[in-house]
Formats: structure tokens, C-alpha cells, sequence
């Protein structure tokens, strides 16, 4: 994916996040799917944690502008390389899912899978609403990397989807290797 940072690039992201993230996850055998615990996530684990994350930011988008904070125009929004950077390094420090973000995986896998699907079909339906100077003027709360502009949040979004993709897609290759 190359670094989105306009609407409609975020947008067409979400699209293709959506696509890749529930092909590879669908196409998981059911044993691959539930190999883990609370412990060693597995890959249902992965997939619930990203539902309940993507969730908060899809319902953030359906309020009205005057319930969010309003952010300083004079600070520009970050970038995807620098989202990427800044959650990378806070990960470092021992951070971990807590709280509402820890997962539990209920009902099949393809049920899973759609429940993690509408997540993202919500965010691109609700930020067709947005306009692209907007994603800039308003601030969302992240649990640990704290306030970050809607353009910011989504763009995180897209990384965090991106990271537990890639990490399950590790794990998945080197336990049939």
C-alpha cells in the first residue's frame, strides 16, 4: 500500500485493507484460525482486537463535528510513515491491549470475519461524509498514543490493521514451515 493521506486515498486504503485482511483471515482452516489463547493470541484473537478497534473510530465519524474537539489549523496532520513511527516506538515501551481492546472472539469464523468487514465498510461509508480540510480541524482520543487529528486516527487505523495482518501472516508461515 503506498501512504494515503487525502479522503478519498484513505478511503480506497480502507477498501483494500478490508479486501486483503478478511481474504487472508477467511482463508485460514479452522485450526490455524483458533490456534491460540489469551496468552498467544490467535489469529480469531487478532481479528476481534482489530473489530473492537476499528469499531470506536467508525462511531467517532457518525457524530456531529460540534461533539468533537476542534484541533489547533496551525498543527498539520502526521503523516502514515510518521503514525507508523510513532506507534512502532510506542510499542517499544511495553504497551499492550487492555481494557475494552483485549479480545474475545465469539461466534464462526466467517462470522468474524463479516463483524470485522462492517467495521470498515462503516469507516468508508462515514467518511464519504467528511470533507478533507475536516479530517485536519478535529481531534479523536487514542488509549495510548493520545489526541490525534481524524486524518491521524485514520491513518492509524490503516497501519494497525496493516500490523496485526502482517504478524499473523508471520506467525501463520513459520508454524507451517
Amino acid at each position: 500500500m503506498s501512504e494515503p493521506f487525502s479522503q478519498a486515498e484513505i478511503v480506497a486504503a480502507l477498501a483494500e485493507t478490508r479486501e486483503q485482511v478478511g481474504a487472508f483471515f477467511a482463508g485460514l482452516s479452522p485450526e490455524q484460525f483458533t490456534h491460540g489463547n489469551a496468552e498467544t493470541w490467535s489469529p480469531a484473537h487478532h481479528l476481534h482486537h482489530l473489530t473492537v478497534s476499528n469499531a470506536p473510530v467508525g462511531m467517532a465519524l457518525g457524530l456531529p463535528r460540534d461533539r468533537l474537539p476542534a484541533r489547533a489549523a496551525s498543527q498539520p496532520s502526521r503523516s502514515y510513515a510518521e503514525i507508523q513511527a510513532l506507534y512502532r516506538e510506542t510499542l517499544a515501551t511495553g504497551v499492550k491491549a487492555s481494557g475494552r481492546f483485549l479480545p474475545d472472539p465469539q461466534g464462526t469464523q466467517a462470522e468474524l470475519v463479516a463483524e470485522y468487514q462492517q467495521t470498515l465498510d462503516t469507516l468508508q461509508a462515514r467518511l464519504q461524509d467528511w470533507a478533507n480540510a475536516d479530517l485536519d480541524a478535529y481531534t479523536l482520543a487514542h488509549p495510548v498514543l493520545g489526541p490525534l487529528s481524524v486524518r491521524e486516527m485514520l491513518l492509524f487505523t490503516l497501519y494497525h490493521n496493516a500490523h496485526h495482518l502482517a504478524g499473523v501472516q508471520n506467525r501463520t508461515q513459520m508454524e507451517n514451515a
